[in-house]
């Protein structure tokens, strides 16, 4: 009896570990398909994989939560680990088009319109070109797509 006892206390133990070590792996996201630059990740385009299969988990987006709504920076390739430098937040300005720039100094606002001459996501510093007057102008790009003159 004392060794049934003993027998099932180990077996019990033993799949309390296994659990425990399944429970404890991580999984990482990576993409279901071909993810090319400038594209907007969705929560469609990832799955699960474990970690035992990755290398460098330092260096890897570890949370489909860190992934959702980020750009792809480089081609993505499907089953492959994503590296935190692949992407970067989506751009609100693009390069060559007409961008509203605001300019304030106290109470007085100045407003006008330039050409972007670089992409930029909300909190970059990017330059932008006076259509008339021809002068660069160097601006953080906000939140609602506008270039706020420095």
């Amino acid at each position: 009896m004392r060794i049934m006892l003993r027998t099932a206390a180990a077996a019990a133990l033993s799949a309390a570990l296994i659990c425990a070590a399944y429970a404890s792996e991580s999984v990482f996201p990576v993409p279901k398909r071909v993810i090319y630059p400038g594209d907007t990740i969705t929560e469609d385009m990832i799955t699960l994989k474990p970690a035992e299969q990755m290398n460098g988990a330092g260096t890897l987006v570890t949370g489909p939560d860190s992934l959702i709504g980020k750009a792809a920076r480089r081609t993505l390739l499907p089953g492959q680990p994503i590296p935190k430098v692949a992407l970067r937040d989506p751009y609100v300005v693009f390069q060559g088009k007409t961008v509203q720039v605001v300019f304030e100094s106290g109470t007085i606002m100045i407003t006008g319109v330039a050409l972007a001459l670089q992409p930029g996501s909300a909190g970059e510093t990017i330059t932008a070109r006076n259509p008339d007057s021809g002068i660069v102008i160097h601006g953080v790009v906000q939140p609602d797509g506008s270039l706020r003159a420095e």
